[in-house]
């Protein structure tokens, strides 16, 4: 059983952000690149927006897990679970998790366990109508 099917890939993106959020607090909100579109309005990313957008690319890939029905699977819903627990306690208690920005990553955490349950649930029953013959 790899350890890539277990983990919920969100995981990397709660980690990172503590990464950044612990070592430079000012990081989350620091420009990684700025510049001028083609309408002239800026354009800035940020250490946080970046860390949303891979949290979303990631959230994708999670979905795309969660329609195996195996035991591998179940573990990683349950994870999926866990770490949704445990970011909305940093989010309460810890001020470095206080942020939009984790805020949002908490959010895209709930939204792989209701995801994950929901498509597994919806793919269980279709292996379950398929293997009676319906």
């Amino acid at each position: 059983m790899s350890p890539l099917r277990i983990i919920p890939l969100q995981t990397l993106v709660v980690l990172a952000y503590f990464a950044v959020a612990l070592t430079v607090p000012t990081a989350v909100d620091g420009i990684i690149i700025a510049f001028t579109l083609p309408s002239g309005a800026p354009w800035t990313l940020s250490t946080g927006n970046l860390l949303v957008a891979i949290g979303l690319f990631l959230l994708y890939l999670e979905i795309l897990k969660s329609s195996r029905t195996t035991m591998a699977s179940l573990i990683d819903h349950g994870l999926s679970l866990m770490l949704f627990s445990v970011c909305l306690v940093l989010f309460i208690v810890m001020p470095q998790a206080g942020t939009g920005t984790f805020f949002l990553i908490m959010i895209m955490c709930l939204i792989d366990v209701i995801a994950g349950f929901t498509v597994s649930l919806a793919a269980s029953r279709r292996s379950v109508d398929i293997g009676n013959g319906m």
